[in-house]
């Protein structure tokens, strides 16, 4: 109801469809990975999702960023009131900050930001995935328009086997395949 009413995009929630937040909690279910990182926490709907999947595993560390501090302590209200809230940080931190600043290895990244900026990400997500690593990118059916030279990127480059999927909005999956 809340993004129904608003005109201006920058104010809306901005949640994954449904079955884009089931299909996040079924991947990190089978590949079990140990550290996440979700670049657009906004209110902590793909985070929630997240969080679920993960919930049987024990060490795993969710980093989730967001640059708004108020959607990032709705997202934190939301993760303590559903019980989900061990193992994830919510940090308010740009995100290209935080990627320039960034030593890890994850194995699962989430990307739901602000599509204009994707490319200036693209050099430091190459250094944050390796072997196995998986990332997701979600909006790129709805906005191909905007993500199609940052997607092409991943797609030329032979260290990842990358599909499109046909879910909500259209998610984008790149899977390592080298270190």
């Amino acid at each position: 109801m809340y993004d129904t009413e608003q005109t201006n995009r920058l104010e809306r929630h901005r949640h994954v469809e449904p079955d884009s937040a089931q299909f996040l909690a079924s991947l990190v279910m089978i590949q079990k990975p140990k550290k996440v990182l979700e670049i657009g926490t906004s209110t902590g709907f793909s985070t929630l999702w997240l969080a679920y999947g993960l919930r049987h595993q024990s060490n795993v560390d969710l980093i989730s960023l967001d640059i708004d501090e108020s959607r990032s302590g709705i997202a934190k209200a939301h993760l303590q009131n559903t019980g989900l809230a061990a193992g994830v940080s919510l940090l308010v931190q740009d995100a290209f900050d935080f990627l320039n600043q960034n030593r890890e290895i994850f194995d699962l990244i989430f990307l739901d930001a602000e599509r204009q900026f994707y490319c200036d990400y693209t050099e430091q997500l190459h250094k944050a995935l390796s072997l196995g690593s998986v990332l997701i990118v979600d909006n790129v059916l709805s906005h191909d328009d905007e993500v199609g030279d940052f997607l092409a990127v991943f797609e030329n480059n032979s260290r990842y086997i990358c599909h499109t999927l046909d879910i909500g909005a259209g998610l984008f999956m790149a899977v390592c395949q080298e270190p």
